[in-house]
């Protein structure tokens, strides 16, 4: 199985920096690179998939991998969500946060009833593997429709929305200090709020309605930051 990161605190910076990473740098492939939502999330899923498979027959401990993927499906997931909202499904934010929630619910439900001994505490079985890479792919589709629903389509804006989800966070946060709810929920409670924290702050500081920064120099930025911070994680776990 691919290694799991010990979940810190180092871990949830890193996770939203590669939420952000991916929301921008999905865009530029998208748009700046004029390959179109369809064609973008056809060939970032199968590079997804491809990956994901190489990486679990491979029987991988790097902990390389594990962000490789995280990066990946957070990229995919941004080009799968605008394919489902804008092009050509036309689905909308709302109602294509709706079915990419229920997609994911049913992932967890199905992890929960074929292999209920795995979990991020324990480990996970090969089939427990794949339910759980294609559950982030799911959060992080998720993260683009519904960040991209408090961004363009109500008063809160991008700066608000992130602000919103951040309180949110915290509110999980304290649940969890306070033992009212499991690591397991939190986890994915945590991972289900930080993919959309991604899209609306990443809309913040790349468009004009935010900081204006656009997707090229902010994905530079962004990549620039996450490879510092990786690198230091990686040297203080070794």
């Amino acid at each position: 199985m691919i290694h799991l990161p010990k979940v810190n605190i180092k871990y949830w910076f890193l996770m939203i920096l590669a939420t952000t990473i991916g929301e921008i740098v999905g865009n530029l492939i998208s748009r700046n690179l004029g390959l179109g939502y369809s064609t973008g999330s056809i060939l970032l899923i199968s590079i997804f998939v491809l990956s994901l498979i190489t990486a679990v027959i491979a029987k991988t401990e790097n902990h390389s991998f594990y962000w490789l993927l995280i990066l990946l499906g957070n990229i995919a997931g941004t080009n799968c969500a605008d394919f489902i909202t804008i092009e050509p499904l036309k689905l909308g934010t709302i109602w294509g946060s709706l079915l990419v929630v229920g997609i994911l619910i049913a992932l967890l439900i199905i992890w929960h009833i074929v292999t209920p001994k795995s979990s991020i505490e324990k480990g996970l079985s090969t089939t427990a593997e794949y339910l759980y890479w294609f559950a982030i792919l799911s959060s992080s589709t998720f993260g683009t429709t519904s960040g991209d629903y408090l961004s363009n389509d109500t008063a809160l804006g991008s700066a608000g929305g992130t602000i919103l989800l951040i309180i949110l966070l915290i509110i999980s946060i304290l649940l969890l200090h306070y033992k009212r709810i499991s690591k397991e929920l939190f986890y994915w409670l945590a991972i289900v709020i930080i993919h959309p924290i991604g899209a609306t702050f990443g809309n913040y500081i790349s468009k004009p309605e935010g900081l204006n920064f656009g997707n090229i120099w902010t994905s530079l930025v962004l990549i620039t930051m996450f490879i510092i911070l990786f690198t230091f994680n990686k040297k203080q776990q070794v």
